[in-house]
């Protein structure tokens, strides 16, 4: 039987032994990996992942015995890293090593992001499998190594169109809340879907956002009482002017039907 579980502090020093034994055979392929004087590996982050909120130590358990482990570290609002990822060498058929790194995405919404050295083919073998049952998944290269990014499939890809001011206020990072009616179209989307964005009128350059939160208002002055018109591309603007930017694009009967949707994003 299979299944995964969140690493106690009290098993610290026994998941220690098992990282060890990771890193040892990592460093066949990685040359910064360094040893002590008593030929233990040496990993400044291994405590941290009982320490920093934003890390989380897990074992791969095969009837009830520990067959590998990760290490998933939180880098931003719904984007998660695989640190380290290892299954112990007698457990590694069965497409264990799948079925465990698959189950940790289950527990976590977003993009997951994880790289390996080219030195490492059998690395490079496993990831791109992996990440090829997404339906989201790309890759870039280095001249070292090779990174993935990957978002589970159940999210959704939108696309919006932008007046250049707003484009590339968004694209500068200024701009991080972008406001909408709430119709039908913008009802199908949800926190964890990404919108591609089209910077007209030409609609050739493009960009793409994920979507961190949304927020319901009944219309553009309840939005502009509740929010930071910054955030929203308008810093230099009143609150009044504002409003009366968005009621120019949208008629007061459509604002008064359907309410004001609000993304919080984050470009990608």
């Amino acid at each position: 039987m299979r299944k995964i579980e969140l690493v106690n502090i009290r098993n610290k020093f026994e998941m220690k032994k098992v990282f060890y034994d990771y890193l040892t055979e990592l460093s066949q392929f990685d040359p910064h990996i360094t040893f002590d004087e008593n030929g233990a590996p040496i990993y400044k982050w291994f405590d941290c992942y009982w320490t920093d909120k934003t890390r989380f130590p897990f074992y791969l358990l095969i009837d009830n015995k520990i067959a590998g482990l990760a290490m998933i570290r939180e880098l931003g609002i719904m984007l998660y890293d695989f640190a380290e990822f290892y299954v112990c060498p007698e457990y590694r058929e069965n497409d264990n090593a799948i079925w465990f790194a698959n189950e940790i995405t289950k527990l976590f919404e977003g993009q997951f992001v994880f790289s390996t050295r080219f030195t490492n083919p059998r690395a490079i073998k496993f990831w791109s499998k992996f990440s090829s049952q997404f339906e989201s998944n790309s890759f870039c290269d280095d001249e070292i190594w090779r990174n993935w990014t990957i978002r589970k499939n159940n999210f959704k890809n939108h696309t919006l169109n932008l007046a250049p001011i707003y484009f590339d206020l968004i694209k500068s990072r200024e701009k991080v809340l972008e406001g909408r009616l709430n119709d039908e179209k913008r009802k199908t989307f949800n926190i964890g879907d990404t919108i591609t964005f089209y910077k007209e009128p030409e609609k050739e350059e493009t960009m793409q956002a994920i979507i961190l939160d949304k927020f319901i208002f009944k219309d553009f002055e309840e939005m502009a009482d509740n929010l930071n018109k910054s955030d929203l591309g308008f810093a230099s603007r009143t609150k009044e002017e504002m409003i009366d930017t968005y009621r120019t694009i949208y008629k007061r009967e459509d604002e008064n039907r359907y309410g004001v949707v609000i993304f919080k994003i984050k470009v990608l």
